[in-house]
């Protein structure tokens, strides 16, 4: 027999089992016993790694990651379409032009509309949709018939007009009245575009008395005494007549014309 090495204690010794022994031993007690339980744990397993290959896929066809942080879109309302593309492009949005809309406030080619609104919490990336203004629409005439002229002028300018030239027209309203328009009422103009006013001058049932070959006192006094007024007077090389003698007049004599409208005259100088 041979002898024992020093320190052996006289026993041999022992070899410790390797590490993938004492794992299997382990996975050996969780090993279901049954064929119920092998079935589950098998079908668990085809499960799992089912979803970890769809994920993998994604994230090799989608680098992004699947979760994003949301964030508030910007307020760009009234702002340039440059400046508002900027802003949203910051935040990690895409800006993108739908169309177009007439405002009476906000300038062409500011934003007058974004969709989703602001302060829409959203994840990046999402595209943020903007209508830009074309500026003020077109505007309709307003009906001012049977209004004075303050009346008139006021309307016109409150509707984005300005009112332009005033023409005094026989009518049967009465005088001072506005009897039509130009531009029509209910047509459609741009903004501060001017619209003429047509006066009513009231009805024309005075026949104009003729002055012709009057003196120009005398021709005053007739036409006064007729209901009308003398209007511009003008001069013209007297020839045969002496000076002061009416030569034309305008309207001319037996024309009905309202009542305090202005009778034109020549004079011979």
């Amino acid at each position: 027999m041979a002898p024992t090495p020093p320190g052996s204690g006289g026993s041999p010794e022992v070899t410790s089992p390797p590490v993938w022994a004492h794992f299997w031993s382990r996975f050996r007690k969780l090993w279901p016993s049954t064929v119920r339980g092998r079935d589950r744990l098998r079908i668990g397993l085809i499960l799992g790694f089912a979803a970890l290959a769809g994920y993998l896929v994604t994230w090799v066809a989608y680098p992004a990651p699947l979760i994003t942080r949301e964030r508030q879109v910007a307020r760009v309302l009234g702002l340039p379409r440059a400046e508002a593309e900027k802003e949203l492009s910051q935040q990690g949005f895409r800006a993108k032009v739908e169309g177009e809309d007439a405002d009476p406030v906000i300038p062409a080619g500011y934003v007058v509309w974004q969709d989703p609104p602001p302060e829409t919490a959203l994840p990046g990336g999402t595209v943020v949709h903007l209508t830009l203004s074309t500026g003020p629409g077109p505007v309709t005439v307003p009906d001012v018939l049977s209004f004075d002229v303050d009346q008139a002028r006021q309307v016109i300018e409150a509707a984005g007009l300005r009112l332009g030239d005033i023409d005094s027209i026989p009518s049967s309203a009465d005088p001072g009245l506005i009897v039509g328009t130009r531009p029509g009422i209910g047509s459609t103009r741009q903004p501060a575009s001017a619209v003429d006013l047509l006066v009513s001058k009231g009805p024309a049932d005075i026949r104009v008395p003729d002055v012709t070959g009057l003196r120009q006192e005398e021709a005053r006094q007739r036409l006064e005494a007729a209901g009308l007024r003398i209007g511009m007077v003008t001069t013209q090389k007297r020839g045969r007549n002496g000076p002061g003698i009416v030569l034309e007049q305008r309207p001319s004599a037996g024309v009905f014309t309202p009542h305090e409208s202005r009778v034109n005259l020549v004079i011979s100088n």
